[in-house]
């Protein structure tokens, strides 16, 4: 029996909060993690260590995780039982001493909100899958999750600021309350993510019609973008996970470190309202290119800065790298994927991404202390200039587009539009 409209229009609301949510939990927790294991008396170097141990997991977890999640009818239980683990996880982080406990705290919390994305891009993609209008659906759902990053993360900078009065000696007294109040957000993920629209029925009419086949292995075109994905996120998040103690060193209060992060995923929401529709009309690969080749930029437009206004200015510049970044290496791999294995697929994303972020931490922390935070985000820029150089030689584009960038610009523009919207002739990807 069919759906009526209404509970389908419940369901698509269910979906939209589920997406704010998830984003906004990490909005309220990220800018203090590293600050919090600083206030705990790890060391920039342990700090890298967690994180990147952490981190690493997703490797084993998050393949394991979707290749269950595409066996289920439905990923909802899967799905709410993360959300508890995620939320149970970083309450604990106040009772947590030492590496050890962080490390193992940290990789059940990670892995488990990490999951918690990748499910929301693999319900968006079998609802739009066959429409040829992947990339608007995905940012339709995803900008939602920008602006509960917003609103979260600068309460919990209000929070904090408000406990230390603009002190910029965080203690692990006043980062408390971020750890008391912001993991009870999976609570209510772990509920509302039986509402979500998915319970199997888009399996169900595939396999009536033709089952469709689990291919092989991973496509070349794939495996190169994964390659080109991997630096990019090495490069990025390495270096982001110390921009909360680059900015205290820089003298910027609680406030300022939540205001620096927010102010990016605000420009991240302007840039997320427009590219899915253009990526819809002229392809992935021109709206990537542009992330690829802006990042090594950003890095090193940090390292100039002589207060937390110029690191605030540079950080806007995340709109065009998460904004993209985000929406459309999700709809990529969609693109790629379908309904038989599009949790796999986006797994292998999600894992792509968490042994980048495993291994660039640790580096980064090192960097940090033996060079200084430029040598470090000098260091991160050139590993981002090996990721673009990968992408823009090798990998082609996912999707079909109705309109052909090249020939709808001006004349003048068009020998640099045919590198963003193809590979060089001597480039070896796949189609």
């Amino acid at each position: 029996m069919p759906s009526s409209p209404r509970s389908v229009r419940a369901e698509h609301i269910a979906l939209i909060i589920y997406m704010f949510l998830c984003t906004s939990a990490m909005g309220f927790l990220q800018p203090f993690v590293s600050l919090y294991f600083a206030s705990a008396g790890l060391k920039q170097g342990q700090i890298g260590l967690v994180s990147g141990i952490s981190t690493g997991m997703a490797l084993l977890i998050q393949p394991l995780m979707g290749r269950i999640s595409d066996r289920l009818p439905s990923p909802r239980p899967l799905m709410s039982v993360a959300g508890v683990l995620a939320g149970i996880a970083y309450l604990s982080y106040r009772y947590a001493q030492g590496m050890v406990s962080f490390t193992l705290l940290s990789a059940l919390g990670g892995n488990a909100m990490m999951f918690l994305g990748t499910s929301g891009a693999v319900l968006v993609g079998r609802m739009a899958a066959g429409t040829g209008r992947g990339g608007t659906a995905y940012a339709k759902y995803r900008i939602w999750g920008s602006v509960g990053y917003v609103i979260f993360s600068l309460t919990s900078g209000w929070v904090v600021n408000s406990r230390t009065h603009g002190n910029l000696l965080l203690g692990r007294d006043q980062l408390t309350a971020v750890f008391t109040f912001g993991p009870l957000i999976f609570f209510v993920i772990a509920l509302i993510s039986f509402f979500v629209p998915d319970s199997g029925a888009s399996l169900r009419r595939a396999e009536k019609r033709e089952k469709p086949p689990v291919p092989e292995g991973i496509p070349l075109n794939m495996r190169y973008f994964l390659a080109a994905y991997f630096m990019y996120m090495f490069g990025l998040y390495g270096a982001t996970a110390f921009l909360s103690l680059y900015m205290r060193s820089l003298g910027a209060s609680a406030f300022w470190i939540t205001g620096m992060f927010s102010a990016g995923v605000c420009c991240e929401v302007l840039v997320m309202t427009q590219v899915g529709r253009f990526a819809d009309r002229y392809g992935r690969r021109p709206a990537l290119a542009v992330t690829f080749l802006l990042m090594p930029l950003r890095l090193l437009l940090y390292i100039p800065a002589t207060g937390p206004l110029w690191v605030t200015f540079v950080q806007m510049l995340h709109g065009l790298n998460f904004g993209i970044m985000g929406t459309i290496s999700v709809v990529f791999v969609n693109d790629i994927a379908n309904d038989a294995n599009r949790a796999t697929a986006q797994s292998r994303l999600s894992a792509t991404a968490g042994l980048a972020t495993a291994i660039s931490p640790p580096l980064c922390g090192w960097l940090a202390q033996t060079l200084g935070y430029n040598g470090m985000f000098a260091g991160m820029s050139l590993v981002g200039v090996g990721g673009a150089t990968i992408f823009m030689l090798w990998v082609h584009e996912s999707h079909t587009a109705t309109h052909s960038l090249r020939e709808e610009a001006p004349r003048v523009l068009r020998p640099l539009l045919r590198v963003l919207s193809a590979p060089p002739r001597f480039g070896q990807g796949a189609e």
